[in-house]
């Protein structure tokens, strides 16, 4: 991650950390010389009269290297100040725990200090033995090395002397440095090896600077990478001594002909860094990108903060920018698998793509699906679902995959229903359909029938079954469990539930339309999921394209729930009516659901119902299908559009409007030419007078 040829982080590194206030606490036993390590680090000397314990002190950012603000705490050793010193622990950042090394029992006396801060509070704690100087020869390290092996949180283990200003400066150098640059989130002491969590990190930094997708970071991307994040570039020879390094460890992590740097070789440079005591060339990068220290990115919430007018529920689509930027994954990862010659992608792939993701921000349909391979076409259509139902965290996805441009630019927004929406859907890839049913008409067959990832309703509406249109209409178990959960939902608002409905995704292929291939989005709305208040909150608030009427054909009964629905759809929106069972109906049950549509599609002036059957297939493929239908209806919604009686009552009342204003206007038009011609009759008889004498003529009709 960074390179070894530096060997101190540039001035950049100090930029990367944010003005904060460290606190450092010394810990250890009596005459240890705690106070004395403290004093000799702010004096810069030594003393002989140092206070038994020190007050607080306050080293200003302006005298640190890091811009920081350091705060020093002094403690007791007396067991009665127990409670001090435990508050202390509380509120410090790291500690340095202080032994004698010139007295043996001292450093057996280190487990109680260390297992006091094990039960209070775990933090980075940098063990030092004073008194270096009274030593004979050599050093006492060794007589610790159990300790350090049994104390995980120790970070650092050193030898120093108060008196004679020994590592005194490195001491609490290197406390601020396990503050600031933290090890325990990038490497795992005891195993020796990076943390996952930092692997997975460095996966992505990988991906986003292997720019031209060959799976390789080249010369030129290195040197973009250490100019971004060191302000360096590296010179040729330079590389090629790293990359020899690299290959002598990592074979793996080099290209034959050393071009380039492979993944592994890339995570090695990170690995290497952490070796040489220099984690803060990792944090360097990571802060760059946006990395706290427990390793979560921080997005800027303009990136997936979707632009809208209202509180409601946003439609959006993706934009071309995003699209083309998921074509270009898409063509990174996929192969080509003979005899077919169409690009695929097979699941180990599409698990790949997704490495770089944390696992609560992988997509909701790679989470859910079965194993199974995905061209192009059904790629992007995940995405336009996924898009559809959780906008946020879509974007989110799109950030983490390398997209880095602003929510404004990733997606396009729908705008509130206009009566422009033929020419407005018609350049959009995705079409949206809510479809309404009762119990067992056969929705969620509808909506996973044909697909490649059949998807269950998630989390807390996944308490009943599934509405497949097979099942009996008897009450169960998990229907008393729906039933129970009513009351829990009944103040829920329709963006609340609408992302935990039955979603799917229909690729339809629209020979109409200049644009394509259509993304068809079909979400279940059930009253085996959410109440009937909730049903009509979503049939009310939630703007969709068309909608969609599903009734059992054996049954009447599911055509009068429709009724219940229909009137909190806005006449603006298209609908289509759709019998399923049509296998098993039948003159003598049948007919009765069948003429009920029927009549009340006629009195709306819409198309006749569909008629779809599961077992043969009826009405689910083909040019003429269900899906080709509803997309097509959608956007040529002429004979779609519910002609209400409401609407016809107005349409009556228009044409009396203008149909008197007609009449009003021939009235008025005829009378005035009747004046015009009794006026000018009048005026024939005195024409030659006035041709004779004008003048006396004009005084006459004064």
């Amino acid at each position: 991650m960074a390179s070894p040829v530096l060997e101190e982080p540039s001035g950049n590194a100090v930029s990367m950390v944010k003005q904060r206030t460290i606190r450092l606490m010394v810990l250890g036993d009596e005459k240890v010389g705690k106070s004395s390590l403290i004093s000799a680090l702010v004096s810069q000397h030594s003393s002989e009269h140092v206070p038994r314990v020190l007050h607080d002190i306050v080293i200003p950012t302006e005298d640190t290297r890091e811009n920081v603000v350091i705060s020093l705490h002094d403690t007791s050793s007396n067991t009665n100040d127990v409670m001090e010193v435990i508050k202390t622990i509380n509120r410090s950042d790291a500690a340095i725990v202080v032994y004698d090394v010139s007295r043996p029992i001292s450093s057996q006396r280190l487990s109680y200090w260390l297992d006091l801060l094990k039960v209070t509070k775990v933090m980075p704690v940098v063990l030092v033995g004073n008194k270096c100087d009274l030593l004979p020869g050599g050093s006492e390290i060794q007589r610790i090395q159990t300790t350090l092996r049994n104390y995980k949180f120790i970070v650092q283990s050193l030898e120093c002397s108060s008196k004679s200003l020994v590592n005194v400066k490195r001491t609490f150098g290197l406390a601020q440095k396990a503050v600031l640059y933290p090890l325990s989130p990038l490497y795992d002491v005891e195993k020796k090896q990076l943390q996952p969590t930092f692997v997975q990190v460095l996966r992505r930094i990988f991906r986003l600077f292997d720019e031209d997708r060959d799976g390789m970071i080249n010369r030129e991307e290195l040197n973009r990478y250490q100019a971004i994040f060191f302000m360096a570039r590296l010179k040729q020879e330079e590389i090629d001594a790293l990359f020899d390094l690299v290959q002598a460890i990592e074979p793996n992590g080099v290209a034959m002909d050393k071009m380039g740097l492979y993944l592994p070789g890339f995570i090695y440079l990170s690995e290497l860094a952490i070796q040489k005591n220099k984690p803060e060339h990792c944090w360097q990068v990571l802060r760059s990108l946006g990395y706290s220290d427990e390793l979560v990115l921080n997005i800027p919430a303009d990136y997936y903060e979707i632009p809208r007018e209202s509180n409601e529920y946003p439609m959006v689509d993706l934009s071309n920018t995003s699209v083309c930027f998921l074509k270009n994954i898409f063509d990174q990862f996929a192969t080509k698998t003979p005899p077919s010659t169409t690009p695929i992608l097979t699941w180990t792939a599409v698990e790949e793509i997704f490495s770089i993701l944390p696992n609560d921000k992988k997509p909701h349909w790679f989470l859910s699906a079965s194993q199974t391979t995905l061209e192009l076409s059904a790629w992007l259509a995940l995405w336009s679902l996924e898009l559809a139902i959780f906008p946020k965290e879509t974007l989110i996805q799109l950030f983490y995959l390398g997209f880095d441009l602003k929510a404004s630019m990733a997606v396009d927004v729908r705008h509130r229903r206009s009566n422009t929406r033929s020419s407005r859907l018609s350049s959009k890839k995705t079409v949206r359909c809510l479809l309404f049913g009762s119990s067992q008409s056969g929705k969620t067959m509808i909506v996973n029938k044909l697909v490649q990832l059949p998807f269950e309703s998630p989390g807390w509406l996944l308490d009943s079954d599934n509405d497949n249109g097979n099942s009996s209409s008897t009450k169960t178990d998990s229907e008393d469990k729906a039933t129970d959960g009513e009351d829990s939902l009944s103040n829920v608002s329709a963006s609340d539930v609408y992302p935990y409905l039955l979603h799917n995704v229909h690729v339809v292929n629209d020979k109409d339309s200049a644009y394509g291939e259509k993304y068809l989005i079909l979400s279940e709305v059930s009253e085996s999921y959410v109440t009937p208040a909730i049903v009509q909150t979503i049939a009310r608030d939630i703007q969709v394209d068309i909608v969609c009427y599903v009734f059992d054909g054996t049954n009447p009964d599911s055509v009068d729930y429709l009724h219940t629905i229909e009137k909190f759809i806005p006449d603006s929106v298209p609908c289509m009516f759709v019998c399923t069972k049509s296998d098993l109906m039948d003159e003598s049950t049948s007919s009765l659901a069948w003429d009920r549509a029927l009549e009340h599609c006629a009195s709306l002036e819409l198309f006749a119902p569909l008629s779809v059957s599961e077992k043969t297939l009826k009405g689910l493929q083909g040019e003429h299908s269900l899906y080709s239908l509803l997309v097509h209806r959608a956007l040529h919604p002429q004979g779609a559009l519910p002609f209400s009686v409401q609407k016809r009552q107005a349409k009556r009342r228009k044409r009396w409007i203008i149909g008197g204003c007609v009449v009003t206007v021939s009235v008025l038009a005829v009378a005035g030419a009747v004046y015009y011609k009794e006026k000018l009759q009048s005026l024939v008889p005195m024409l030659p007078l006035w041709l004779q004498n004008p003048s006396q003529m004009l005084l006459k009709s004064t």
